[in-house]
């Protein structure tokens, strides 16, 4: 099992494991199945573009995900976002989702990122103990913030301080 970035070259597996995450888990992301079948390699490729993103591996196989994002300019520069988190069902329980997490979080310390945030459906308890696990607390809740087959989810805003700061409550 590795950890890497990914890259435009890694469209077809990134398209692969998008679209099963999206069949096996559609109320745990925003995208609806239908939409993200409508597009090509090329739109995963430019996906792929944007970020730094991560994928676990076992052997050549792309098995697991991470999105990353930060933020640009002086007032947001701060934070980072992970999203798209997803790993195989076979792969869960391994270790492979916090070596992920791992990997966005080294690279948002080594940028000077001081906050990474995320959003968790309340359908994914499993996730939610997860971040809480890795340190992540819950700042907020959108409620009713995903329609799946008629039913609402509410998602769950969740953040991880970096620059943990003694000398004060932290500034707004």
């Amino acid at each position: 099992m590795s950890i890497r970035r990914l890259g435009p070259a890694d469209a077809e597996g990134f398209r692969a494991l998008r679209l099963e995450a999206l069949e096996l888990a559609p109320e745990a992301f925003g995208e609806d199945l239908s939409q993200a079948q409508g597009k090509t390699d090329l739109d995963y490729a430019n996906r792929l573009e944007m970020g730094d993103n991560f994928g676990a591996f076992a052997g050549d196989e792309l098995v697991g995900m991470l999105l990353f994002m930060r933020e640009d300019g002086p007032k947001i520069g701060h934070r980072a976002f992970v999203m798209s988190v997803y790993l195989q069902p076979a792969h869960r329980g391994t270790g492979l989702a916090s070596d992920l997490l791992g990997a966005a979080l080294a690279l948002a310390g080594e940028s000077g990122v001081a906050q990474v945030e995320l959003y968790v459906s309340s359908a994914a308890p499993r996730a939610h103990a997860f971040y809480l696990r890795e340190g992540f607390v819950e700042v907020g809740r959108s409620p009713r913030a995903l329609c799946v087959n008629g039913s609402y989810h509410d998602e769950l805003h969740m953040m991880l301080r970096l620059d943990r700061l003694e000398s004060g409550p932290a500034g707004g």
